[in-house]
Order: C-alpha cells, then sequence, then structure tokens
C-alpha cells in the first residue's frame, strides 16, 4: 500500500508538472526579418500550454506588423518607447511581472526553437530542488543556418553539484539565454532578472544569483537555436560584452568566505581572463574599423588591445596595427584561421 500510495503521488507531481503553465519573454528589437520564425518556432512547439510575451522596445522597422500576422491568443504584444539595451533589465523584468507561469523562458525576437524544447525541459522540473534547466545552443547565421554549438561538454557539466556549477559557472558563461527554462518563484525571490551599470546583458548575472539556490539540469540536446547577425546590437559591444568576467570577478568577492574556500578559484587567473577577454574585444572592434576602412579608429582599437599586456592579444593587435598602417583590410585571413570572418 505504502508504494501504491507513492506511485500516486508520483504520477500526480508528474502530471502537474506536465501541466505548467510556461511564459516566453521575448524581447525584441527591429527584428522584422527574424521575428515571425521565432513566433511560428513556438507555434511549432509540442508543449502547448504556453504564453508568450513580447516586449517590443520601440522598434522603427516592421517588426510589430510581422507580430500582428499571428493572432493566438496566447501571444501578447507588449510595446514600449526605446529604453535601450543598457536597461535591458527593466524590459525583462516587465514582462516577468506579467508573467502567469510558474516556469519562465526565454526567446529574443532574432532567434528560435526546436519543436520539442518545452515538452523535454519542463520534465526536468519534477524534481523540486531544480531552479534551472538549459541544454545544448546552436549558433546560426542570418540565414538560419547552424555553424557551432555550445557548451561543448555537456556530460561532464550535467554531472556536476550545485557547487561545482558554480565554480564553473563563475569562470565562463556557458548558458545560452534561448536554451533556458528556470522556476518564476526562484527568479522572483531574488529581484528579478539582474544587470549592473557596466553590462549590457542580464542572462549571465542572473544564472550566478540562480546557482546559489538551487540544482542546473543541463540536457543533452540543442535547446535553442541564437542568431548571430550584422545588426545584433550586442555584436557591436563586443568590448562591453567582455564585461562578463568582470562581474564574475566580483561576484565571486561578495561570496561568503565558506564558500569561497569551497570553491577554491584563483582571482589572478580570473583577473588574467578579463584582461585577455577584453583584449579580444578591443581587437574586434579593430577588425569591423578595417572592414569600414576606418584606419585611424582601427589603429586606436588595436593599440587598447595591445595595452592589455597578454602575449596573444599583442601579437594580433600588432598585426592589426601594421594592417591599419597599411591600409589593408584582412578580413580573408581571419576567415582562413577561424573558419567564419566578420563579413559572414
Amino acid at each position: 500500500m505504502r508504494v501504491d500510495k507513492l506511485k500516486v503521488v508520483y504520477i500526480e507531481k508528474v502530471i502537474l508538472v506536465s501541466e505548467a503553465l510556461v511564459t516566453i519573454i521575448t524581447p525584441t528589437y527591429n527584428h522584422e526579418d527574424y521575428i515571425g520564425q521565432c513566433i511560428e518556432s513556438i507555434l511549432s512547439q509540442t508543449y502547448t500550454h504556453w504564453e508568450q510575451i513580447i516586449i517590443d522596445d520601440g522598434s522603427s522597422d516592421r517588426t510589430a506588423e510581422v507580430i500582428a500576422q499571428y493572432p493566438d491568443p496566447r501571444i501578447r504584444y507588449v510595446h514600449q518607447s526605446n529604453v535601450g539595451i543598457w536597461r535591458l533589465k527593466e524590459t525583462y523584468n516587465r514582462a516577468l511581472k506579467e508573467a502567469r507561469g510558474d516556469l519562465i523562458t526565454i526567446l529574443e525576437g532574432d532567434d528560435f526553437w526546436p519543436p520539442d524544447k518545452l515538452k523535454m525541459q519542463v520534465l526536468a522540473f519534477e524534481c523540486e530542488d531544480v531552479v534551472l534547466s538549459c541544454g545544448i545552443g546552436a549558433v546560426v547565421d542570418s540565414k538560419g543556418i547552424a555553424f557551432g554549438t555550445s557548451p561543448k561538454n555537456v556530460n561532464s557539466l550535467s554531472s556536476l553539484s550545485k557547487e561545482e556549477m558554480l565554480r564553473e559557472l563563475i569562470q565562463g558563461n556557458f548558458i545560452m539565454a534561448c536554451t533556458v527554462m528556470c522556476r518564476k518563484e526562484i527568479l522572483q525571490s531574488i529581484g528579478g532578472f539582474q544587470q549592473a551599470n557596466y553590462t549590457p546583458f542580464v542572462d549571465y548575472p542572473t544564472w550566478l544569483e540562480l546557482c546559489l539556490h538551487g540544482k542546473f539540469v543541463i540536457l543533452d540536446a540543442v535547446m535553442g537555436y541564437w542568431r548571430k547577425h550584422d545588426r545584433q546590437i550586442t555584436n557591436q559591444l563586443s568590448v562591453d560584452m567582455a564585461n562578463d568576467r568582470r562581474y564574475s570577478i566580483e561576484f565571486y568577492r561578495k561570496l561568503p568566505v565558506h564558500l569561497k574556500e569551497k570553491l577554491a578559484l584563483n582571482i589572478v587567473e580570473l583577473e588574467h581572463d578579463f584582461r585577455r577577454r577584453l583584449g579580444n574585444g578591443w581587437i574586434h572592434c579593430g577588425r569591423n574599423a578595417l572592414i569600414k576602412q576606418d584606419w585611424e579608429q582601427a589603429r586606436g582599437d588595436f593599440y587598447e588591445a595591445f595595452k592589455l599586456g597578454t602575449l596573444s592579444v599583442k601579437v594580433k593587435s600588432l598585426g592589426g596595427v601594421i594592417c591599419s598602417v597599411c591600409n589593408i583590410d584582412v578580413e580573408w585571413i581571419a576567415k582562413c584561421l577561424e573558419k567564419r570572418g566578420l563579413k559572414d
């Protein structure tokens, strides 16, 4: 009888979880070319108990008109005056305030999902200790063609304890926002989505805070497609995006002493990695300046990269300076070395 009762309780729990309402938060800005595929990937979900809250941050293109072509009652469109990426937390938390679901997911207006994403991830929350689930993110180009995935080491990550997961996450953000599902109750308990005044993103600070409150489940399957394209705002903020390391260093320093002792991270190595990423951010800016044939700007960017001091950054920046002096755009070389250039 006791076993039967446990079975009944378990079945009821699975049914309850499988019927959970999922709120999809979709911030969008000038995504007329992509928002249709974004919405269609949601309408194609095999799990149908969802709502989508689209927050349009003052788009000046046809984004609103495209959204209007999908009159599904589960989709709510909210238009606001443009506040920009530096106030992204306000946009996300406005949607969170209106969310009716117990589970929260993120799908920006230029990204899309595989059909079974919601069905697979909802089941991860059968365990009450789970606060966040994520999976493999596929990187696609402007046409939706995949050319990479992250993270590569899913199997090793999925076996980590809560503290080990936090240690790994402090050393680098391996979680793509388009693959995430989390508990609204826990997200609200930390004050909603997080953003420092020097970061143009909310995902990484939010994952770090959530990791202090429960277990992360990482699925060995593609849970989202992240689109990389020329008009992407974050693609133009490579130096600012490197501040994820600055944030993780500050986050680590504020942790309780007993937790820092468990994590045993080397702050010198973290700071070295921050300088390296910052240097690569300046190199990215310099390469963009070369493409635009803004030779003076390119020299300035590569000089900033050189000052950061890591050997690999110095070598790359010297090459960039030479190109800027000779008025040469060498993206074809970068494409040969990295498989993809900035122009692709």
